[in-house]
Order: C-alpha cells, then sequence, then structure tokens
C-alpha cells in the first residue's frame, strides 16, 4: 500500500525529509544519552531508531511513513523475519518513531508537509490479542505457598546456603527486583519504622531511582530471620558497617573457610538462582528472580493484604500493573450464573 502523501512528494523534497530526519535523530539520541538519571524508555531511543532504520533498509524504504510503521508493528508482533517482541517494546519503538516524526515537524514551515507527518506518527499502537485468561507460560511462575515453602526448605544451611536462603528471602517475601536486592546495605535492611512501627526494608534507588519502604509483616518475620542467621555467620555487626553491601560473593579459602570477597552481583545473583530447582504443579522447574516477585505479590494478595498497600509494596504506579503480577487461576465454575428464573 502506498502512502498518498508520499506519491506526491518531489524527489528533492523527499531528500529533504530524510536529511532533517537523520539531524533530528542525531540531536535526540545526544539529547537522550544514557546515563543513571534518566528512564529506560529514553535510554532506549536510540536502539528503536536504528531498528526502524534496518527495517527500512529492508523493505528498501527511503522514509517512515504512516503504512511502512503499521507493518513494522505488525511483523514486529508476529515475529515476521526476528524474534516475536513484547507488546511493551513495540509500542516503545513506536513511540520512539512518533518523537522523531514530531520533531521534524515542528521545525516546518509547510503546512501540508508538516500535517503529513503528524498523520504518519499517528500511527496506533500494539494491542494484546491474548486471550482474556492470561497463562502462565506468558506471564511467568508463580509458586503456591507449600511449594515455595518448600523451595525454600530446599537451600542447604552452610555458609552459602545461608546467603542464598536470605537471597530468597528478600525476593520472595518482600517482593524486591534483583537488581534492588543486590544493593541493599545493613542500614537498608535493619530498618525500623518510626513509633515503634513493624520493620522494613528501604529500597533508596529502585527502578526509575524511586524509593519506597516496604513493610514487613507477622507472616513474612521469616525475612529478618534468614537475614539474621546469615549475617551471623559472616560476621557482619549491623551497627558497626551501617553502610555494608548485605550479599557478597563467598570465596572458599584452603583451610575451608569462607570469605566475603565482593558485593554480589545481578549476574552472579542470578547464577545463584538457577542453581536451584523448585516442584512447581507436577514438574521441577528452575526458579528465575522475577518469578519471586511475582509469588510475593500472589500470596500477599492471597492473605489479604489490599491492592494499594501492595502496590506501595512493590514500587509501582499503577494498580494494574499489580494486578498483572498477582496473576489469577481460571476456575470455570466461577462463571457461571449464579440465579435463576422460576416459570
Amino acid at each position: 500500500m502506498v502512502d498518498p502523501t508520499l506519491a506526491t512528494l518531489s524527489d528533492d523534497l523527499r531528500q529533504q525529509l530524510r536529511q532533517m530526519l537523520a539531524h533530528k535523530h542525531i540531536q535526540l539520541a545526544q539529547l537522550d544519552r544514557p546515563s543513571s538519571q534518566r528512564s529506560i524508555t529514553a535510554r532506549n531511543y536510540d536502539s528503536a531508531l536504528r531498528a526502524l532504520s534496518a527495517y527500512m533498509q529492508q523493505r528498501q524504504a527511503s522514509l517512515p511513513t504512516r503504512s511502512l510503521l503499521e507493518q513494522w508493528r505488525d511483523d514486529m508482533q508476529a515475529g515476521t523475519g526476528s524474534a516475536r517482541y513484547a507488546i511493551g517494546t513495540i509500542n516503545a519503538r513506536l513511540a520512539a518513531a512518533r518523537k522523531l516524526l514530531r520533531g521534524v515537524a515542528d521545525d516546518l514551515i509547510d503546512v501540508q508537509l508538516k500535517m503529513a507527518l503528524r498523520d504518519w506518527a499517528n500511527v496506533a499502537d500494539a494491542k494484546d490479542t491474548k486471550i482474556q485468561d492470561k497463562t502462565e507460560q506468558d506471564y511467568g511462575v508463580r509458586l503456591s505457598q507449600a511449594e515455595f515453602a518448600a523451595f525454600v526448605r530446599s537451600i542447604p544451611r552452610d555458609l552459602r546456603g545461608l546467603r542464598d536462603r536470605a537471597l530468597v528471602a528478600v525476593l520472595g517475601g518482600a517482593g524486591l527486583r534483583l537488581s534492588e536486592a543486590v544493593k541493599l546495605t545493613l542500614e537498608d535492611v535493619y530498618s525500623a519504622l518510626p513509633q515503634g512501627g513493624p520493620h522494613a526494608i528501604r529500597v533508596r534507588r529502585g527502578k526509575h531511582n524511586k524509593s519506597r519502604v516496604v513493610v514487613l509483616g507477622d507472616w513474612d518475620n521469616w525475612v529478618l530471620r534468614s537475614l539474621d542467621e546469615y549475617l551471623q555467620a559472616i560476621g557482619f555487626n549491623p551497627q558497626d558497617h551501617a553502610q555494608r553491601r548485605v550479599f557478597y560473593r563467598l570465596r572458599r579459602l584452603r583451610d575451608g573457610t569462607y570469605r566475603a570477597d565482593k558485593p554480589l552481583s545481578m549476574r552472579g545473583a542470578h547464577h545463584i538462582l538457577q542453581a536451584y530447582s523448585v516442584r512447581h504443579r507436577g514438574k521441577t522447574i528452575r526458579i528465575a528472580p522475577h518469578d519471586l516477585r511475582r509469588t510475593y505479590a500472589k500470596l500477599c494478595r492471597q492473605n489479604g493484604m489490599s491492592w494499594d498497600a501492595l502496590r506501595l509494596n512493590m514500587g509501582h504506579s499503577s494498580v494494574k500493573v499489580t494486578e498483572n503480577y498477582v496473576g489469577y487461576e481460571i476456575d470455570w465454575r466461577d462463571r457461571k450464573p449464579n440465579w435463576t428464573i422460576e416459570p
């Protein structure tokens, strides 16, 4: 399908548009240069437009028209010519293309051309075409309370096992992301809320550099017990080393003892979890760090935590995101009407 606006453009005007798009791409890429202060969307802006450029070369297209962007969206969703992308990734790439086109449109004087680029930028987002009942295969694993307890008990109680058990505790018992868990300090772990409130774990730099407090209730006090056992075994004193990291790589010495070598990295923590398996729905699987965060959301909700409190503990900006983490089991009996009309 040929874009009607593209057919009316002269060769000189097409060349001018290509130059303006390339110049705007460089400007915006420099503005959104990766840094710890900018969001993930900004950091991925340049890579999204590079992917669009590669697609245009593959299709031998000179300009990112609306019809081309729609085809790009459909191909990414269907997995044509490449891996199938998640809906969020596709829409993030389309947002980058819109930003580029609208940025060039703002610099144009020609009203007709300005309206044409804005029309190209109005490409619709990709829609989730999955059935209403989201399957676990698509949306991760959520362990039951019995499965999670069996998984924790399967971890040995030597020094490395105590560290691994404490790591599982903050991931599955406090709902932290793996990146947040490896940055924890002793001061963050042993924070008490004001006025004699319950214990809490402070996350000083979470996703998008947001801070939050994860309150620990009575049912998950085992999180602190697991941390206490590990830190006492390794010889850390929270009062003397408040800014010291919690999780370290443990190196075994020749005499059989261990030494805290370096702070644990995300890659190292992920490798640790892959060493353990868990029985889930009759199968033995390897657990992923984010599966423990989903498990935390599901168990908290099952144990009566409100949606808003769970959202705050997990650090979500919207309760809709929290709902996706909790998930739900399909029970067809719940869909049967419980009323009748007598004839």
